[in-house]
């Protein structure tokens, strides 16, 4: 029986966490019609006992899967590991903390059925973890809607309920530098929102560090847009230009009026804004030429080192490129 729903939860030094996420989930999917639901967990290289909890607290359950990654390899990561791994007709994903309560599960596959969409996002019409949070996520969004990356909405989405068609399509792609917000906000999906009010995680550190937030900003950016190194062709072409018309100005006046032309200061400021350009560019190149380097070096997109609830030859993608994820 293919489950109506798969819950891909991605885990990292969630110890203290997981005993109440799985409680909560438990009674989530013991009030579901029995084999509906199936949940797949995965330790995104956990330093600390979280491999010993879910080794634990899963023993026994059917339908329940975890996967164990050998190193930390990111969020997004875990989650493209679950969703090779998950076989419900739809997919949503869940954070460990439940601050994407798990009653917006009911909300977004009521919402897919209403309208027939291919993916329906939550997006938080408040929230209250910090306006350091807010403030990131806004700034990383409206970056977003800058580069032509319009579907996702400036109050940002972290949850998201998708169908098989749309997960196989995620499947397909084995490059490191893939987001889902990214794919969301740049395929030709049909989307629907459900809005939903964040609640904060009581005693809890992000670990979404700032350092991390950028990368994952440039991920999306620079891996789902080309609006960057178009703006960097468009503005050398204007300075290009400005520099044309600025010397024919300078002949003109030198023709026609003579003398010599103070131009100590102008001359300054032009090679200090036109080498900080050059800098910037050389920078932007940078990013897509490491880009290029590192996808044509075909490491593995992550690597497989325990799991439960699967048979040892369904271990596919302990070396995956992304080639056999969904077979």
């Amino acid at each position: 029986m293919t489950p109506s729903v798969t819950i891909v939860i991605p885990c990292f030094n969630e110890e203290t966490a997981l005993p109440r996420c799985i409680d909560r989930v438990a009674r989530y999917v013991a009030a579901q019609p029995l084999g509906s639901v199936e949940v797949v967990l995965v330790d995104d290289g956990s330093t600390d006992g979280t491999w010993s909890v879910l080794e634990r607290l899963l023993e026994g359950r059917a339908g329940w899967r975890a996967i164990r990654l050998i190193t930390n390899r990111g969020s997004h990561v875990a989650l493209r590991c679950a969703c090779r791994y998950a076989t419900g007709a739809r997919v949503v994903n869940l954070p460990v903390d439940l601050q994407d309560p798990i009653e917006n599960i009911d909300r977004l596959l009521e919402t897919m059925n209403e309208q027939g969409v291919d993916a329906v996002l939550a997006v938080r019409r408040t929230r209250n973890d910090g306006w350091w949070s807010e403030l990131t996520s806004r700034l990383y969004n409206g970056a977003m809607h800058l580069v032509n990356l319009r579907k996702v909405p400036l109050e940002g989405t972290s949850q998201f309920l998708l169908t098989r068609r749309v997960v196989y399509q995620i499947n397909a792609h084995g490059d490191h530098g893939f987001t889902f917000e990214g794919f969301l906000a740049s395929a030709p999906l049909r989307l629907a929102i459900v809005w939903y009010d964040r609640e904060a995680a009581v005693g809890r550190v992000s670990r979404w560090t700032f350092g991390r937030k950028v990368q994952h900003a440039l991920n999306t950016i620079l891996s789902f847009s080309n609006v960057p190194i178009r703006a960097l062709s468009m503005t050398g072409a204007s300075v290009a230009c400005a520099g044309l018309v600025y010397a024919a100005l300078v002949l003109v006046r030198f023709s026609f009026f003579g003398g010599s032309v103070a131009g100590w200061p102008s001359l300054m400021t032009a090679v200090l804004v036109i080498g900080g350009f050059n800098l910037l560019a050389l920078g932007l190149v940078g990013e897509y030429v490491w880009r290029i380097l590192d996808e044509s070096r075909r490491r593995p997109l992550y690597q497989i080192e325990d799991a439960l609830g699967l048979e040892p030859d369904a271990r596919v993608g302990a070396a995956t490129d992304g080639s056999r994820a969904h077979e």
